[in-house]
Parts: structure tokens; sequence; C-alpha cells
């Protein structure tokens, strides 16, 4: 099994920091990395050492296994429920609505 590793985790680390609503800048922020080394991870040009796991972890809001979650084994609550946490609550009275009516349509 020929498996890039270095794209299956930056291709991962690039959903989840989308997925959490983050820039690069941001997540290089909370991890105290650069925005080129988050850069070049996301694109398989670097990895990141191994005791540098739990911050990028910690930063996308995530246990670190599921920085190596390389399926589309995320369901659907758990990605409502990620997009909902970074939500305002401007957004969440909308969503709220938005999900009132499409369940009233049954």
């Amino acid at each position: 099994m020929d498996i890039n590793f270095k794209k299956l985790f930056g291709s991962r680390v690039r959903y989840l920091r989308k997925l959490s609503g983050l820039s690069q800048e941001k997540l290089a922020e909370l991890t105290g990395l650069s925005t080129k080394t988050i850069s070049y991870i996301e694109n398989s040009k670097n990895t990141l050492s191994f005791n540098k796991l739990p911050l990028l972890a910690k930063a996308l809001n995530v246990p670190v296994y599921k920085l190596f979650v390389f399926t589309d084994s995320e369901s659907n609550k758990e990605v409502l429920e990620s997009l909902l946490s970074s939500a305002t609550d401007k957004e969440i009275n909308a969503i709220t609505d938005i999900v009132k009516t499409v369940l009233s349509i049954k």
C-alpha cells in the first residue's frame, strides 16, 4: 500500500482548520508555529514534530488521535457540532430558525 503520509496529514490539518473556522495565521498564533510552517504542513512540504501534536490538537479543538483519522468517518452530527461550537450567538439564532423551519416541513 503506497500511502503518502505527509499528504494525508496535511489534508487532515487543513480540513480540521477550516472546520474550526481558523485561518492559517490564527492557527499559527494558537500553536506558536509560524504561518509558513502551517502552510508547509498543509501542503505536505513539512511534518510536525511529535511534541507539537498536542498543541495542534488543542488549537483545532480535537483529541490528538483525530489528527490521524484519514477517512471520511466524521458523522454529520460531529461536523455540525464542530461548526456550531465556533458560531456566534447571532449565527446560532439564525441556524435555529432555519432548522425549526426545515423540521416543520415534514
